[in-house]
């Protein structure tokens, strides 16, 4: 082999090796810009449909304007409820909550507000009955009972009061009537009970006759001895209008006696 031949052949060896050496430039390289692209592309976040809008939403509410005929009801009914803020129950005979009520419950049967306004009327009376009752007025505690009869006489709360109520003046005439035997009277003395006007009127008089009829007998002048001013007023008041051939004399003291005596003159 000849010396130039051998020179060519190591040339052309030395080349080959020189190009497996050499880096590409990046513009030799497209393929990792493409896919930074397509990466750009799947971050973009896919745009929702917009939720529609439920129509009822949409739609105005529709409010309904009362006739002519209703807005009188209401009237009474906003009348009514006035008159029972300011305790106007039975009263004024012309301007009264029980009125406007019953006024709105004739036009409307049934009305809630105005069944509501008649309860309340017969709650009110009802409790007043009940404080009467304990402070054992129970002549008041009986006109309050009949307020609310007026009102409502099929109201269950009115019968369940006065069954109480009678009950509690049960105990106390039973108390009354046990403190009244242990009493040593003398001649001329009457005891009446403690708690004589929390009676009915007929048994106020069939306490106190056998004390008319001696008086309208024996012409006798009384003295009245009781805790109560204004109920020994009322006892001799009593006395005095059975007897009509005279008038009857009499003496109140303050005392807790709860007795009339005959007094000779």
């Amino acid at each position: 082999m000849s010396k130039n031949l051998v020179s060519f052949l190591i040339i052309g060896v030395f080349l080959t090796g020189c190009q497996g050496n050499v880096k590409p430039t990046q513009k030799s390289q497209p393929a990792p810009k493409i896919q930074s692209q397509q990466a750009a592309l799947k971050q973009v976040p896919a745009s929702k449909p917009p939720v529609p809008v439920k129509a009822s939403a949409q739609q105005a509410k529709v409010v309904k304007t009362p006739n002519s005929f209703e807005r009188v009801t209401l009237n009474l009914i906003a009348m009514g409820e006035e008159a029972l803020a300011e305790e106007r129950f039975l009263t004024p005979v012309d301007d009264n909550a029980n009125l406007y009520f019953q006024a709105a419950l004739g036009r409307d049967p049934g009305n809630v507000r105005a069944s509501q306004g008649i309860s309340a009327i017969v709650d009110v009376y009802t409790q007043w009955a009940w404080k009467a009752a304990q402070s054992k007025d129970y002549a008041k505690s009986a006109l309050y009972l009949e307020h609310a009869r007026s009102v409502n006489p099929g109201d269950p709360v009115i019968a369940e009061m006065s069954s109480r109520i009678k009950s509690q003046r049960g105990q106390t005439h039973k108390s009354g009537n046990i403190k009244d035997v242990k009493r040593t009277l003398k001649e001329g003395q009457y005891a009446l009970p403690s708690n004589l006007f929390s009676l009915s009127e007929n048994e106020i008089i069939a306490r106190m006759q056998p004390i008319i009829d001696e008086v309208a007998k024996t012409q006798q002048s009384i003295i009245i001895y009781w805790p109560n001013d204004k109920e020994a007023r009322l006892i001799y008041q009593i006395i005095n209008s059975r007897v009509t051939e005279f008038r009857v004399r009499a003496m109140t003291y303050h005392r807790a006696d709860n007795i009339v005596e005959l007094q000779q003159d």
